[in-house]
């Protein structure tokens, strides 16, 4: 059973306070993506908030609210959490900036290649990514990894499958970089050999 009883209520921004602790900091690109996304979508996931006197101090949700300040909100979305502790409040700060998991760049590159469709050059809007980035990822998308599953690299060719995943440090960097769009299937198989030697 919850021992703490929430509430969902659109506060008075006037109302909301930040808290002191929050460790989770935004690069000026990224908090430019969380804008253009609530000008656009509106704020689609509350803050989430405690009562502290009489304002409410926030939990999670600093950069949503720093971009409704900007934009000139009246009231902001929010998620009410009667009864918490400093000590609890600051552990679920923690939580809910840890517990979001990572993206598979693969599939993240697949996704943005499927709605590069829908939405042309409107895509970036809202993304934290800047153009090259984006294009690098729709690109890292479009190879055909399964072509890589179970490769040999003493063979020509190999049926085993197995999941690639792939980190570029040093030189290879700028070698992926370079040649990965061009020519995939070579770039990967000189980048895994190399990596045998090691």
């Amino acid at each position: 059973m919850n021992k703490y009883l929430t509430s969902n209520e659109n506060i008075k921004i006037n109302l909301i306070k930040k808290n002191p602790w929050n460790p989770n900091q935004m690069d000026n690109k990224t908090l430019k993506a969380e804008k253009e996304s609530i000008e656009k979508y509106g704020v689609v996931a509350p803050i989430i908030v405690r009562p502290l006197k009489d304002k409410y101090q926030i939990i999670d949700g600093e950069h949503r609210y720093i971009v409704c300040l900007e934009l000139g909100h009246k009231l902001i979305p929010s998620v009410i959490i009667e009864g918490l502790e400093d000590k609890d409040a600051k552990k679920l700060t923690i939580i809910l900036n840890e517990t979001k998991g990572s993206n598979d760049k693969i599939e993240l590159g697949k996704l943005l290649g499927e709605l590069e469709k829908d939405f042309g050059d409107n895509l970036k809007i809202g993304l934290p990514f800047n153009d090259d980035d984006l294009n690098d990822l729709i690109e890292f998308g479009n190879v055909e990894w399964d072509k890589y599953e179970g490769l040999d690299m003493n063979k020509e060719s190999d049926e085993e499958i197995f999941r690639l995943h792939l980190t570029f440090s040093g030189d290879d960097v700028e070698l992926a970089k370079k040649n990965l769009s061009q020519n995939p299937e070579e770039t990967i198989l000189e980048l895994l050999k190399k990596e045998d030697k090691k």
